[in-house]
């Protein structure tokens, strides 16, 4: 009776392991200035929409889902993938889109939503270029001006793919809210960022001084679906995850969430 009770308490505890095990998360953050000394999310001042709530509370749900307790960390873009791919993290939640260099490192979710990118800055600078262009600005045809990117996004890679034959300047920054204040102080004429991240960034600027410039691209790796990432060996919680995509996606709760934190619809 003893060792049958034993194996019970045993078996308990591993199924309550199981259900219960922490998992390191990984979020996204656009400015450093959004986490409290204490590694809290820092909650927005105004009520527009904010992609790293967005991402916070999609994340959250998603640990519910998969009965697992998650400690959340709110990084930088430059240190989810690696701190993903050495364990660090199991659950990346930033605009990864999925692409060969990055599959050969990390291993990704089913869908959450699709991205785009799309140039910002101010009506008057747009106004500038397109005089010296001789046409409306667009991403296709911009030539001679600095732009602004997230470092280690696509839309540096892009950048910097074309600088040369653009006459293009790049101006690297470690955040996105770095990229849109190379605006706000003027080392930049135009950013080019994930339309999502734009559009939070531009409803946060209270002078309401910058706006999209030109159409949004998925062209050239610029958009796509966006996924969860995690480490390659764990099969196990990439099924768990992708079961608590496709609940959320079902019952309407991925949508509800991102309509919270986005009134407007970005696809």
């Amino acid at each position: 009776m003893p060792a049958f009770r034993s194996l019970f308490l045993i078996a308990a505890m591993l199924s309550g392991a199981l259900h219960a095990a922490d998992l390191r998360v990984a979020v996204l953050v656009q400015d450093e200035a959004q986490v409290s000394p204490q590694g809290a999310l820092v909650p927005s001042s105004t009520p527009r929409a904010d992609l790293v709530a967005y991402t916070d509370e999609l994340a959250r749900e998603i640990c519910r889902r998969i009965r697992s307790r998650c400690a959340v960390s709110y990084v930088t873009f430059g240190e989810i993938l690696p701190g993903v791919e050495d364990g660090r993290f199991d659950l990346g939640f930033g605009n990864f889109l999925r692409v060969p260099k990055r599959e050969k490192r990390v291993a990704f979710s089913e869908p959450i939503f699709r991205s785009a990118s799309r140039l910002v800055g101010s009506p008057a600078t747009a106004r500038a270029f397109a005089r010296k262009l001789g046409q409306a600005v667009r991403l296709d045809n911009l030539r001679g001006a600095r732009v602004a990117a997230m470092e280690g996004s696509q839309q540096q890679a892009f950048l910097d793919a074309i600088a040369a034959e653009r006459e293009l300047t790049v101006v690297a920054a470690a955040t996105t809210a770095g990229a849109f204040g190379a605006l706000r102080n003027g080392s930049a004429d135009f950013a080019l960022l994930p339309i999502r991240t734009g559009y939070a960034l531009i409803s946060h600027d209270k002078p309401r001084r910058f706006g999209f410039v030109g159409p949004a691209t998925a062209d050239h790796g610029l958009g796509d679906t966006v996924h969860i990432i995690l480490p390659k060996q764990k099969e196990k919680l990439r099924h768990a995850l992708n079961q608590a995509i496709a609940e959320i996606r079902a019952d309407g709760t991925g949508h509800r969430i991102m309509r919270r934190h986005f009134p407007v619809n970005l696809d």
